[in-house]
């Protein structure tokens, strides 16, 4: 899982919340809720999984069937499997290093009438409660105004459709 940083705006001002470039009117929001992102350590070794079994399947298979007097065919195939499991091994331990050394992420959803949308996300556990619990005191109170300033990480693939207007899969 890869990430962008930005630094956005998160702010209420004339019943309006903005985050960045995105506004929200107050009394459409149904619900705001805090998520934990933990690293998926697990999740990476479930993905890989499957190659490594078919690789050490493959080496198993070309080590007894060099047992049997061909050893030609083990030294034509050999090279090629073992390059591929070094670069199983190797890129499973650069996942694995990334994904201990990240840190735990929480993420800000916004629910309107429409599905929950994932405004903003940060390392900062206790600034992303304080603009939760911001926003829905600014649903009570006409005249609540607030600002914040976010260092908001942008998470895996972004696909966006509203009505016909679809700008499909954005990697990043």
């Amino acid at each position: 899982m890869f990430y962008k940083r930005e630094v956005i705006n998160v702010q209420v001002s004339r019943r309006v919340l903005w985050v960045g470039t995105a506004a929200y009117p107050l009394h459409n929001i149904a619900c705001v809720t805090t998520v934990k992102l933990k690293p998926g350590l697990w999740l990476i070794l479930k993905r890989v999984g499957p190659w490594g079994f078919a690789v050490c399947a493959v080496f198993m298979g070309m080590l007894l069937y060099s047992t049997g007097g061909r050893v030609a065919l083990a030294m034509l195939v050999g090279p090629p499997v073992l390059a591929g499991a070094a670069v199983l091994v190797v890129s499973v331990l650069v996942r694995l290093i990334m994904a201990a050394t990240r840190s735990t992420l929480h993420r800000l959803n916004i629910e309107t009438a429409g599905a929950p949308y994932a405004v903003l996300t940060s390392p900062d556990k206790n600034l992303v409660a304080q603009i939760s619990h911001s926003i829905m005191a600014a649903i009570d109170n006409p005249q609540a105004e607030f600002q914040f300033q976010v260092e908001n990480f942008h998470i895996g693939d972004s696909i966006k459709q509203f009505g016909n207007q679809n700008t499909g899969k954005v990697t990043r």
